[in-house]
């Protein structure tokens, strides 16, 4: 009939209070994943269960079974999280560095050692997942969408300062040298909490990259980290 007329049939406004509903539902997830973060970083996987977060979030057992049908998914969705919140913290360093690949790089650079990203408690995290994904593919599929995007980044900006500088390097090879040197010092970073500070790990990577670009980076491009007021887990 509506077409008939002409009339414009307006959709139902959702129920009242549906917004509100959805948003403490997202909220509660959201806790519970940060739940488990941290249930991980202090005790890994073999102490983890269901139980434990639910007492870590200060909520119910059923709560928890409400949400995530499973612990595998829990940890799933987890993964997933911290994949895409790690995705995005680097797409926004450089997108806001600017047009040139070595401000861009650089921003990247500084950014795997801003608070946010190196502290203890996501590296631990982040190291307790690579252990375990050789026996959980689904871990390696969650992740592999960002590391290719990462890689592509690296090995692009790489390219694009070794052409401005006249370098015959591979970049590839520089960008795996550069990311290997980079979870190298997190692992270091994790391992050795009174030795090898996160200011340090900055440094050290930047004097790989001094001496890969010496036309384009200098030691004290490396020397602070731009605040922003969050200092992130010791």
């Amino acid at each position: 009939m509506a077409a008939r007329t002409g009339r414009v049939v307006k959709p139902a406004p959702p129920p009242a209070g549906a917004n509100t509903r959805l948003k403490k539902k997202d909220a509660t997830r959201q806790q519970l994943i940060n739940a488990t973060v941290d249930a991980i970083a202090v005790g890994g996987f073999a102490d983890l269960t269901l139980s434990e977060v639910s007492r870590r979030a200060a909520v119910s057992r059923g709560l928890v079974n409400f949400h995530f049908a499973s612990k595998n998914q829990l940890l799933v969705e987890t993964l997933a999280f911290l994949t895409n919140e790690y995705l995005q913290s680097w797409q926004r360093a450089v997108d806001k560095a600017g047009a040139s690949p070595a401000a861009r790089l650089l921003g990247l650079v500084r950014n795997d050692f801003h608070p946010k990203v190196c502290n203890r408690k996501k590296v631990a995290v982040w190291f307790a997942f690579r252990g375990e994904a050789k026996s959980r593919p689904t871990y390696i599929d969650v992740c592999t969408k960002a590391d290719d995007a990462f890689d592509r980044a690296l090995e692009r900006l790489c390219a694009d300062i070794l052409a401005e500088a006249g370098h015959g390097a591979d970049p590839r090879r520089v960008a795996t040298g550069l990311r290997a040197m980079i979870e190298g010092l997190w692992l270091e970073f994790l391992m050795s909490p009174h030795g090898l500070t996160r200011e340090e790990a900055l440094a050290v990577a930047g004097a790989y990259l001094v001496a890969v670009f010496p036309s384009h980076f200098e030691h004290s491009d490396f020397e602070r980290q731009p605040s922003n007021g969050d200092e992130g887990d010791a």
